[in-house]
């Protein structure tokens, strides 16, 4: 059995009350995704094909707004190197998800994709706490990138993705592995608890909190 909740308990990992809120918003996504992939190792089978592609459309969307907004938004202030490793993690990611799409053997096979891309995701996404998030953090605070604005923006196109999710959702009779492939596809043609609006009141300007 996994224990990536418990091993992502304490800090750098857990959301804190400082981060801006395109990080706040990322460690949100990352904590579900060891959930689910901690889920995964106990559930029977037959509830396993629907956490599959519930991963399945986590992860796809939460790549997308990353290399949608943030990446672009970073690539002044973050090494060239880190953003690229990135990118290139993200590639295997996409295969992976791609090959567990078409799975359609015995459970046993999904569950063995499923734990393969669970390996690599939390190993990157536990680098990306505890490296590329502080570099971005540090270079908020001083002022060299708006954390706050990119956050707000992440936040509305997370919505819409799952927005558009939904629809295909609808369109289909119950939740199982098709639904997945046809979300992602959309994805490659094309609501969170965390509220940016409220942090930036908070914050007041949204000037950077030294901490």
């Amino acid at each position: 059995m996994t224990v990536y909740v418990k091993n992502a308990s304490v800090p750098p990992h857990l959301i804190d009350d400082r981060d801006p809120p395109a990080i706040a918003l990322l460690k949100e996504d990352h904590q579900v995704l060891r959930a689910l992939f901690d889920l995964v190792e106990t559930i029977d089978e037959d509830v396993l094909f629907p956490i599959a592609g519930e991963i399945c459309i986590r992860l796809a969307i939460h790549m997308n707004i990353e290399e949608e907004l943030l990446y672009p938004s970073l690539g002044r202030v973050i090494e060239p190197a880190e953003i690229d490793s990135a990118l290139v993690e993200h590639q295997l990611a996409k295969r992976t998800i791609s090959r567990i799409m078409d799975t359609t053997g015995p459970g046993s096979l999904l569950r063995a994709r499923v734990h393969a891309l669970g390996e690599k995701v939390v190993g990157h996404i536990d680098q990306e706490d505890r490296g590329f998030l502080r570099d971005a953090r540090r270079a908020w605070e001083d002022g060299r990138v708006d954390l706050v604005a990119i956050g707000v923006e992440m936040q509305c196109r997370r919505r819409d993705l799952f927005t558009l999710v939904g629809s295909a959702a609808a369109k289909s009779r119950a939740f199982d592995v098709d639904l997945p492939a046809e979300a992602v596809e959309c994805l490659a043609q094309s609501g969170p608890s965390f509220d940016g609006q409220a942090w930036t009141a908070r914050a007041g300007s949204g000037s950077p909190r030294s901490g």
